[in-house]
């Protein structure tokens, strides 16, 4: 029962094959797909995903300005025209009175202002007092992008203090904002542009549900950034962070010289807008690399951090009232999942019965495929990891391709039917043993054994009955050669050869005695036999010390020789034959 069982596979039907078949594949496809996750999980592809999230973001088309965000910044030539990099409070202070004047909806001052820069300090925090829609910045969180900051003293008691924190990533890249940052004892302070973007939807009437256990705008959920969202791993999720969806580099937001407007060529161009006052000069540290941060020369270009504040108010209110797409993340089960169906796909293109080179090329389809499938969800506003779904199709068709070139290098040397080696590889085996006994001076022993009426067999039981008979009868002669330097092939038909090396004549018997008791184990019914109720075997037995004067083949010859002896005594039995050596030409 047991002995018929471990060939039930062997003579499986072709549906339970396709069936184990497909089960190894969804095997290998979730092995591939958890060594995977778990190399993800120490941080191996975060930078590649990164980069690669980066690159599907630089490939959408290009997006409008927002009208609603105008920024006045004071580049280098502005600098060079006061005559100092330093911005005085009563420059400052003018500055904002002309901007004031124009009645934009919401004025963001991207400067510190804690303490006074002489002149005109008075006249500045007139300015403040009188502009009740005017917002200051402080930095929050001291690390190691530099110190907390406090903000303007009364702009802190008058609430209108915003925080300028920006989380980095480990490549020294911003693809995140903060809402609300998270500091020790901090009260819960909206981020710069945020608290911009909140102001001007106020003045539509648009405010966060209380109610709502996330962030809440007009029935849109800001879903909180986690630290293995996306290509992320272990990444620092404190505060209230969100993925950033900038609308591009530069130039996707009106930008006015600070000079233009003092010297009144900037009229109509600031009203009911959100007027952003910042630093764009070339010798201003406050600048960030971000996703659209493309390499120039020999470093990537840089974002100011005035516009880096306008993109996130720009993601807020083109969310709320444009709906254009946050950008979301799968759950870490789904991208596990797709993994798996995408190793799976690799290993079925690569299953099929088609030419290398189509294999080759399918596979490379269906990686463009999911980097398509990646693009196009990015345009809609889902990250997909691509980097590792494009290493499971590759890792699964590169895996499969092995297998299958060791499968056909072990077919070539091995019998279809029983598995064992098959008449080439025995005949290389006994070129190798012949050379290796004749330097050692050692024995080399063969048994060739053929089925008893097996012609019977087949006409009695049909031929697939005489298949696993044959599978049957190998497995039973690899159980009584144990030793790794045996060697068990199929010679043809139902015959077989047992390769014995170091074995004198005594050895040999007793191998050929286990391997009738094997045989006689399996118990097979064959009633057209004539000698037994069941299947059994005649063996011929040689063996030899080979000699330079000898060939192999005359081993072969007095091993087939006591086969047929077996035959003519009546089968069922054993034969030594001694090895006749030519004779020595005159």
């Amino acid at each position: 029962m047991f002995n018929g069982f471990r060939f039930c596979l062997l003579g499986a039907d072709p549906r339970s094959k396709i069936l184990m078949r497909h089960r190894a594949f969804w095997l290998s496809s979730v092995t591939i797909a958890s060594c995977l996750s778990l190399l993800r999980l120490l941080g191996v592809f975060q930078i590649w995903e990164l980069a690669a999230y980066d690159r599907l973001l630089q490939l959408r088309p290009p997006e409008p300005i927002d009208d609603r965000i105008v920024i006045v910044s004071f580049s280098e030539t502005d600098l060079q025209l006061l005559g100092s990099s330093q911005i005085s409070d009563q420059v400052m202070a003018n500055l904002l009175k002309k901007i004031r004047s124009q009645k934009p909806r919401v004025i963001g001052l991207d400067f510190y202002r804690n303490l006074p820069s002489q002149p005109g300090y008075p006249e500045l925090l007139e300015v403040f007092k009188t502009t009740p829609n005017l917002v200051g910045i402080a930095k929050i969180i001291g690390n190691e992008q530099g110190a907390a900051v406090t903000g303007n003293p009364f702009l802190i008691r008058t609430d209108r203090i915003s925080a300028r924190d920006v989380v980095i990533d480990v490549d020294g890249r911003v693809r995140r904002a903060i809402l609300y940052p998270g500091a020790e004892g901090a009260t819960a302070l909206p981020s710069f542009g945020f608290r911009l973007a909140l102001d001007y939807l106020e003045s539509q009437g648009i405010s966060p549900d209380p109610k709502a256990e996330q962030l809440t705008l007009q029935g849109i959920r800001f879903p909180a950034f986690a630290q293995n969202d996306g290509g992320y791993i272990n990444a620092d999720a404190s505060g209230y962070q969100i993925l950033l969806n900038p609308r591009g580099q530069t130039g996707h937001f009106h930008m006015i010289s600070a000079i233009d407007v003092l010297k009144n060529r900037a009229n109509l161009l600031l009203k009911d807008r959100i007027v952003l006052v910042g630093n764009t000069s070339a010798g201003d540290s406050d600048a960030f690399f971000t996703t659209y941060s493309t390499v120039s020369g020999f470093s990537p270009e840089a974002m100011s951090g005035v516009e880096l504040h306008a993109n996130l108010t720009s993601q807020i209110l083109s969310t709320v009232l444009d709906r254009r797409p946050l950008m979301f993340t799968f759950p870490e089960w789904v991208e596990w999942l797709a993994m798996v169906l995408l190793s799976y796909g690799g290993v079925w293109v690569n299953s099929r019965k088609f030419a290398r080179l189509h294999r080759l090329m399918l596979t490379l389809l269906l990686v463009l495929a999911v980097l398509a499938a990646s693009y196009w969800l990015v345009t809609i506003g889902w990250w997909f990891p691509v980097v590792p779904a494009a290493i499971a199709i590759l890792t699964s068709a590169t895996a499969l391709t092995m297998v299958e070139a060791q499968r056909l290098s072990v077919l070539s040397s091995q019998d279809e039917l029983t598995r064992l080696a098959n008449r080439r590889t025995f005949n290389e085996w006994l070129e190798r043993e012949w050379a290796r006994g004749v330097r050692s001076q050692s024995s080399l022993a063969l048994i060739f054994c053929d089925v008893d009426y097996f012609k019977l067999y087949n006409d009695t039981y049909g031929h697939p009955k005489g298949d696993e008979c044959l599978r049957q009868i190998a497995w039973a002669i690899q159980q009584a050669t144990k030793r790794p330097a045996d060697l068990a092939a199929r010679y043809g038909g139902e015959e077989f050869v047992v390769l014995l090396p170091n074995t004198d004549t005594q050895g040999a018997l007793q191998v050929a005695k286990d391997i009738q008791a094997e045989v006689q184990l399996l118990q097979i019914d064959h009633t057209g036999s004539r000698v037994s109720p069941f299947v059994t075997l005649s063996l011929g037995i040689s063996s030899v010390v080979p000699s330079v004067s000898t060939q192999p083949e005359l081993l072969v010859k007095a091993a087939d020789l006591g086969l047929y002896a077996a035959k003519r005594k009546g089968r069922n039995q054993m034969v030594s034959q001694a090895l006749q050596l030519p004779l020595e030409e005159n």
